[in-house]
This record gives structure tokens, C-alpha cells and sequence, in this order.
């Protein structure tokens, strides 16, 4: 697929030798990866990262899918990551019931809290996850989600994604239907031609960045 960013083969072959053993390298080189992307992200300027921000969204406004989906589930981005304010403004604007993600400490899993807008009253949870109050919260099922925008660290052209480690959205994605429509935003050096995954791994069927959008070769 044109406009994958081409991997150092060097660095590509060392995760490809870790691939071929086990699941504890698997997560090793996922750890490599997640460190420097990390560290690319914290060298962004503010100006710079709205600037790919934006771009990110109109992107992802002119996909037919989002301009079909009713219900949109997005997480709310930190400092360090895409910007999705805009995203969830624009789908507020145009009708759509927009769904956050809300934390379960306990089961370690994602509920969904609906937002009727961006000035409720925010709080950062747990893992540094921002999340509405509990005042604020309003929890509904998952059923009607139709449409879910994906952070994330890495991410390849078939849709295996690299996250924070903690496999919310794996399990997040077990349990919603196969048919919503799962889409990762990230900027363009977060995007490889092969990231290390296994059979935990949950895949995304779209990627946006700031200079492409691409459909996953396997969805």
C-alpha cells in the first residue's frame, strides 16, 4: 500500500527475529517501539501537532462512514496525542450521540459515558485517562456504537495496532460487534509496514494521519 512509511531495515529485521520466538518478545519489541514513538510524540511542537491534528480530522469528516454513523465512540485525547476535541465537536454539531471512554477500575475493562457536549466537567483517571466526572457521567451499553476513533502508539497497513500495554481496547473490541467501524488516528510516524503483534491483538480497519487515509489491507 503507497504511503507507508519505510521502516530502518535493521530495526525491522530485530523485530522480525523477536516475532519468531515467543510472546514475551513480542512484548519486548512492542516496548521498543511504544519508547520511541513516545519519545517522538513529546518532540512535537504545540503549533505542529494542531496543525496535523486538524488535518487529521477532515480526513476523517470526509469518510463515508463517518458521515453514515449515528453513534461515535472516541476517546479523549491527552496532551501528547492526536487532538480529538475537534472530532467530537463536529460529531456533537451534526446530531451523532458521541460516547466517551470511562474506565472500569475493577474489571479493568472500557464503559462508554455519554457526552451532550465539551463543557461538562472533565477529571484524569487512572492510566492518565481523561473521563468525565462522576457527576457528569451518564453510562450506556455499547450496542449502538457504530462508529470508534482509536488511540494509539503504532500501527501497520493490515491494522495490527500497538496501544499503551494495558489491552483495554482488545478486550473493548471483544465485546462490541465486528461490524463497527474501527478507526486509528495518528500521525505519519507512527505508521510502519509491520508492527509485532499476536493473537490478542485486536485490529483497526482504517488509518488516518495527517497526510493519508488508508484501508487496512485485511478489513
Amino acid at each position: 500500500m503507497t504511503g507507508v512509511r519505510k521502516p530502518n531495515c535493521v530495526y525491522e529485521m530485530r523485530l522480525w527475529m523477536k516475532l519468531a520466538t515467543n510472546l514475551t518478545s513480542i512484548t519486548q519489541a512492542k516496548n521498543e517501539i511504544r519508547q520511541d514513538i513516545i519519545k517522538k510524540r513529546g518532540e512535537l511542537g504545540g503549533l505542529e501537532k494542531n496543525e496535523k491534528s486538524l488535518a487529521i480530522s477532515k480526513r476523517l469528516f470526509g469518510m463515508d462512514e463517518f458521515k453514515k454513523s449515528k453513534t461515535v465512540f472516541c476517546f479523549l485525547s491527552t496532551l501528547f496525542e492526536v487532538q480529538t476535541e475537534k472530532i467530537i465537536r463536529e460529531s456533537l454539531r451534526l446530531g451523532k450521540h458521541v460516547l466517551v471512554p470511562l474506565l472500569d477500575p475493577e474489571e479493568g475493562n472500557l464503559q462508554a459515558s455519554r457526552i451532550p457536549s465539551m463543557d461538562i466537567d472533565f477529571m484524569i483517571g487512572k492510566y492518565g485517562i481523561k473521563q468525565p466526572t462522576l457527576k457528569s457521567r451518564d453510562i450506556v451499553a455499547c450496542s449502538n456504537i457504530d462508529f470508534v476513533v482509536v488511540p494509539g502508539l503504532a500501527f501497520d497497513n493490515i491494522g495490527n495496532r500497538i496501544g499503551y500495554g494495558a489491552g483495554f481496547y482488545d478486550k473493548f473490541f471483544k465485546k462490541i460487534s465486528c461490524d463497527v467501524t474501527r478507526v486509528a488516528v495518528s500521525y505519519d510516524f507512527q505508521l510502519f509496514n509491520l508492527v509485532p503483534h499476536s493473537d490478542l491483538d485486536e485490529p483497526v480497519h482504517f488509518l488516518i494521519t495527517e497526510t493519508k487515509a488508508l484501508r487496512c489491507l485485511d478489513s
